[in-house]
């Protein structure tokens, strides 16, 4: 009697437990879901954040413990945005009347892409002292056509300013190049 009553109890606490195991499945991806979801009905999809010291653009979704965030680019606004709480910011676009990217790999042949559609759309929000690098606008123009390019590619600009002239601005070289003239910004 007594071991048919113990066998009933241990069957009543695994069946406990695989129903809360379950239960606590179900929870997680419900919740998982409604944060997709929620996401992307805000557009946090498609908002990219630029923290300093690092290479590349990360999600604003994959992203939780925000800090040391220097710029934020919203690809369905088109809009890169200093990230600062002091001074006021004022909205700029860049003179560049053309520029193509120009991206050399180290075994594959150049690649060439235009630039002309996101430069057109492009608002830079800042403050007059805090210019984006080459390097900002090169990652918000990759998160713009959602193509990506290994970190160790040479990167250069052919742009023709506003006077227009043809230039090359090499990425590494050029990086810290761009400041605000005439309300738009430019390269140096």
């Amino acid at each position: 009697m007594r071991s048919c009553r113990n066998q009933c109890i241990i069957r009543l606490f695994l069946l406990f437990a695989s129903l809360r195991d379950l239960y606590y499945r179900a929870a997680h991806s419900i919740s998982d879901l409604y944060s997709y979801l929620k996401d992307y009905y805000y557009g946090y999809h498609d908002v990219w954040i630029f923290i300093s010291g690092h290479s590349v653009p990360i999600s604003l979704n994959h992203f939780y413990n925000i800090s040391h965030v220097s710029w934020i680019y919203n690809n369905g606004t088109t809009t890169l945005e200093k990230s600062t709480e002091d001074g006021t910011k004022e909205s700029y676009k860049l003179s560049w009347l053309s520029a193509k990217v120009i991206i050399q790999r180290e075994d594959a042949p150049q690649e060439e892409y235009d630039m002309d559609d996101f430069l057109a759309a492009l608002q830079v929000k800042t403050t007059h002292d805090c210019v984006p690098t080459l390097a900002n606008i090169f990652n918000a123009w990759c998160a713009y056509k959602r193509h990506w390019f290994p970190p160790n590619c040479n990167v250069e600009f052919y742009i023709i300013d506003e006077m227009g002239q043809d230039r090359i601005l090499e990425l590494v070289e050029h990086n810290f190049c761009l400041l605000i003239q005439r309300n738009k910004i430019t390269a140096a």
